[in-house]
């Protein structure tokens, strides 16, 4: 059968572009190399009883359109709302981070007073701040040279926003190329405060706190649907992450999208410049009129594509994008709930209903980001652990819970040795260091998961095992990602299409690249207006 469209990759971005282009009437294939959909948004089995979030494990950003389009919430997902972050420090300290304004400052005021009076103008800076990006999320980032009336309208829709926001604009630009240190060492005094809230700065990321650029993260997870909700306006799915791309498969089906599981892409097939379709593992060709690639930009470009179908310079731009995880995954099944040294009340509390962070002051944090940009994991490594059991019991035999633990700078090239040598040592001292804070918890394992960020790659198909597709950093975003002059989901290759996270608006659960894309790929196919369901975005 020759498609309208062949998708590459079943993850949530992927299945979000199928649902719009089937809807639209064009016969679409999803072609998915796993056995099951979801790509980074998958919960599986680890041990007999017991499921985890092998990728993502929280839900937040998704954007509202495709909530109600999909019909997310009739379909069965539920999002319960995570609990406080719970911040533990080596000499006992503790800190507890509510969505609460009022909650935190009161927290906060037990280290230091002049941070908890600095707190909430801090998140109102960054609130407005937001306002700025989140109107771009569903925007295809404009070229600089509009060669037709939807460009020219993107390209004016940011003028008009910039000339609307004219006063935040210097406040933007430099929160866009300062550091997480240097933004939070003018608001704020007590290291254990800047360090609560400024060790987002290296998850996903090769950099440090102290990298120029890296302020920029702490305003991605105020850009959803309502900036008015803080920072960990997030939950956690009934039933794990995958059951968001479960009800999306369901969704795109229903549409008319057909999903092919265990058909592993090998190649894209180009003729005369174009992309004409795709050929599988085992030799079976697909042809379709347009390919859309949730793969990854190194993934896509570099091992997909013909030899010498790419401009080399933006061939060069690809290899040079930087694209490596620095986590490790660590997935446990223990027989009782962990309970935290300096913290009061039995049972389930609170801070079990959030991330617990295993921190440091944000100097320590460069310091182990620079072990890993040498190539050795870092031996005193940011920890953090989450319970999703204690939000839906049913992933775990009865009394029993599943621990999700990331264990950030661990670099996915090393300098001496390999992943499959050292994995489970890391992932030892990990546990070791976590005990120090959880007594009892070593005994309690009764199983567990390793992924270094080899294994993630391989898992799931992500190149360096980085789960945002690429480094959400300044030059990597918005007009520049995946590479500067290819920003519109378009590729160099007529016919093929990126709309993975390693587009605009990057990683996080959004859909935005997958809505986006698809609303573009209507455009040229349609030639004309399409549903103002999805014109929202321009």
């Amino acid at each position: 059968m020759n498609y309208d469209v062949a998708i590459i990759g079943g993850g949530h971005n992927g299945l979000v572009a199928a649902y719009y282009l089937a809807r639209e009437g064009l016969s679409t294939v999803v072609l998915e190399r796993r056995d099951i959909v979801g790509g980074c948004c998958v919960t599986e089995e680890f041990a007999p009883g017991y499921r985890a979030s092998t990728g993502a494990y929280v839900l937040s950003m998704l954007r509202e359109q495709i909530w109600a389009d999909m019909k997310l919430v009739e379909r069965g997902i539920v999002v319960d709302p995570a609990g406080p972050s719970l911040h533990l420090f080596a000499d006992g300290t503790r800190l507890v981070l509510s969505d609460d304004t009022a909650e935190a400052v009161a927290a906060i005021r037990e280290l230091s007073e002049a941070d908890a009076a600095a707190y909430p103008a801090f998140e109102e800076h960054l609130a407005e701040l937001a306002g700025l990006v989140t109107p771009l999320i569903d925007t295809t980032p404009p070229s600089s040279s509009p060669s037709s009336p939807a460009e020219l309208a993107s390209l004016l829709k940011v003028g008009r926003l910039a000339a609307s926001k004219r006063k935040m604009i210097d406040e933007a630009l430099f929160l866009f190329t300062t550091s997480v240190t240097q933004f939070l060492e003018e608001r704020f005094e007590n290291e254990y405060v800047k360090a609560a809230i400024g060790w987002h700065a290296i998850n996903d990321s090769i950099a440090g706190p102290s990298s120029p650029g890296s302020a920029y993260i702490l305003l991605h997870d105020h850009a959803g649907e309502d900036t008015e909700a803080g920072a960990r306006s997030w939950g956690f799915v009934r039933g794990g992450i995958g059951r968001v791309t479960e009800a999306m498969a369901d969704a795109a089906r229903e549409a008319g999208a057909e999903i092919r599981t265990e058909a592993e892409v090998e190649e894209i097939l180009v003729t005369g410049g174009r992309a004409t379709g795709v050929r599988l593992a085992g030799g079976e060709v697909v042809q379709a009129k347009r390919v859309l690639s949730n793969a990854d930009p190194k993934k896509t470009f570099l091992d997909l594509t013909p030899d010498g179908s790419l401009p080399s310079a933006f061939a060069a731009s690809v290899r040079a994008y930087r694209c490596q995880g620095t986590s490790m995954k660590i997935n446990l099944a223990v027989d009782k709930l962990p309970k935290a040294t300096n913290m009061q009340g039995e049972g389930i509390q609170p801070y079990h209903l959030g991330i617990m962070e295993v921190n440091q002051p944000l100097a320590d944090m460069d310091r182990a980001q620079a072990e890993a940009r040498a190539g050795r994991p870092a031996e005193d490594p940011h920890v953090e652990m989450c319970i999703p059991t204690v939000h839906d019991p049913s992933l775990a035999p009865p009394g029993h819970h599943v621990l999700t633990i990331d264990v950030n700078s661990q670099p996915y090239e090393l300098a001496e040795g390999d992943w499959e040598s050292i994995a489970d040592d890391v992932a030892d001292k990990a546990i070791a260091k976590l005990e120090n804070y959880f007594p009892g918890l070593t005994d309690s394992i009764l199983h567990r998961q390793v992924l270094s960020p080899l294994g993630l790659e391989r898992r799931l198909g992500i190149t360096g095992g980085h789960a945002l597709h690429g480094d959400m950093a300044f030059d990597q975003l918005f007009t520049l990602r995946p590479v500067r002059g290819w920003a519109e989901y378009r590729t160099p290759i007529d016919g093929l299409w990126l709309c993975g996270a390693g587009t605009h608006p990057g990683g996080g659960v959004t859909g935005a690249n997958g809505h986006n894309c698809a609303r573009e790929v209507l455009r040229e196919a349609k030639g004309g207006p399409i549903r103002r369901a999805l014109s929202r975005g321009r």
